[in-house]
């Protein structure tokens, strides 16, 4: 999804997600065939680059979602006792004012269900998961964050400009070539759900870098990129430039001003009439430069 700060861009992934979750729940209310407690039926993931926009994005799911189905990861932790109901209550993430009754309890309004929706950092849901050199074990078993892996069925990459590496151009020296959080999970997500995860990524800028390197993580030819979705005005104006016959569609490459460009028409009949032409062009531009002058470089295109 590639739109402007501010535009929309979480309730565009949040709500058919939530729309999914509350489906199930009229589901199971009327004929009882699916449970929307069970891990199998999918679970999101949702990584940000911070803790804050996570909190911020749990307290939008939140009101979207069912009640309890969201679930806010605000550090590394035993990602599978949010499903106990011995979790601690204080990594818990609480969205509704505990003030229902009995009764209310017993209907599918006031009803908790269990977590569909996990939100969090990537570095916090990564060391959940894996841990690191600090750790003695990651905080949730092999067995259980494999589980929960390929039980993904929707993995958000919210700001993934920020998320993944991304180079900047072919000469950032600073690009580092070690694996990001955000990176690695959406690697392990993609290979134990054999690609039948639903990967939604957001940003306010997306370029080819970005899908490359999202192709990349995702072991996906470059041909295979993900379509980028744009904002209405966006595709109003890419439609638009589409029609039209007399607009350059594609990146604007701007020439240097050193650079000098010669057009030669010769008759290319023969290859040796074209390649003595070229041959002529290339010494006459090759001249001898001037003293103090520094080597010129020619591209010769035929």
């Amino acid at each position: 999804s590639h739109a402007p700060t501010g535009s929309g861009k979480t309730l565009t992934y949040l709500l058919p997600i939530t729309e999914t979750l509350w489906k199930e729940v009229e589901d199971a209310n009327k004929d009882g065939d699916i449970d929307p407690d069970a891990m199998g039926n999918g679970v999101a993931l949702v990584l940000l680059p911070t803790r804050e926009l996570a909190a911020q994005v749990a307290g939008i799911a939140s009101v979207l979602a069912p009640k309890g189905m969201v679930k806010l990861v605000p550090r590394p932790m035993a990602l599978m006792s949010l499903w106990k109901a011995e979790a601690d209550r204080g990594e818990e993430y609480e969205y509704f004012e505990n003030q229902e009754t009995d009764e209310e309890l017993n209907t599918s309004r006031g009803r908790t269900y269990k977590p569909r929706i996990l939100v969090g950092s990537a570095k916090s849901i990564s060391l959940s998961l894996f841990g690191d050199k600090k750790m003695p074990a990651p905080p949730t078993s092999k067995p259980e964050g494999k589980s929960l892996l390929s039980n993904t069925r929707w993995l958000v990459l919210d700001e993934v400009d920020r998320l993944l590496n991304v180079k900047k151009s072919r000469t950032d020296k600073s690009f580092k070539r070690h694996e990001k959080p955000a990176a690695m999970l959406s690697a392990a997500i993609a290979r134990l759900t054999k690609g039948r995860v639903q990967v939604i990524a957001a940003s306010a800028t997306v370029g080819r870098p970005i899908r490359r390197e999202l192709s990349r993580v995702l072991g996906l030819h470059s041909s295979e990129c993900p379509e980028t979705l744009r904002g209405e005005e966006d595709t109003t104006n890419l439609k638009r430039k589409v029609d039209s016959d007399d607009v350059h569609i594609g990146r604007a490459v701007k020439i240097p001003d050193a650079v000098k460009n010669y057009v030669l028409p010769v008759d290319g009949s023969t290859t040796g009439s074209l390649l003595t032409s070229a041959a002529f062009a290339a010494k006459t531009i090759l001249s001898p430069p001037q003293e103090g002058m520094p080597s010129r470089k020619v591209l010769l295109v035929l």
